[in-house]
């Protein structure tokens, strides 16, 4: 029932952290043939490849976390019973929920500042910014509910990316 919503949601974050590196790129270039060929007085591209930057970086995090990409230390981990390592998975989870929750609750004082100062050069304001922050921890919640309740359900829900546990890299 909610693999097919989960899969859209994580498609959709797929292509806007695509697009976010293709404004990074296409601004980035064309700041050099600005600069050289056409001499425009355009100077904000730096600035624009900068709200890019920051979007692709928080939405990935995000998909990092979903596809279990993020980085932890697993010393202990391989010497444990399986049972083990799940409670272990779904405690780590916790805490990365309570503080992508302390995150989220205090991070709308930084979208209601930001949106009184502007992006020089640009038509934007912080507050563009600081949504990439706010955007990509709702994200992460979603992810880290599905996946906790996932663990504890046993797999029922088949919302959780599977997890080699022997893949040593």
């Amino acid at each position: 029932m909610l693999v097919v919503p989960v899969r859209i949601l994580e498609t959709l974050v797929k292509i806007l952290v695509v697009l976010a590196l293709v404004v990074v790129l296409t601004f980035t270039v064309g700041q050099v043939a600005d600069r050289y060929v056409l001499k425009t007085q355009f100077d904000a591209h730096d600035q624009i490849a900068r709200i890019g930057m920051v979007w692709m970086a928080f939405l990935g995090f995000a998909l990092g976390v979903r596809d279990r990409m993020n980085i932890r230390i697993e010393v202990i981990q391989h010497f444990l019973p399986e049972k083990a390592r799940r409670v272990a998975g779904v405690f780590l989870d916790g805490v990365m929920l309570v503080v992508a929750l302390a995150l989220l609750a205090n991070g709308w004082q930084l979208l209601e500042v930001g949106s009184f100062q502007a992006i020089m050069g640009t038509p934007f304001y912080y507050d563009v910014m600081y949504g990439a922050l706010l955007a990509g921890l709702v994200l992460l919640v979603i992810f880290l509910l599905l996946r906790m309740a996932d663990t504890l359900l046993g797999g029922r829900l088949g919302v959780d990316t599977v997890s080699d546990h022997a893949d040593h890299h």
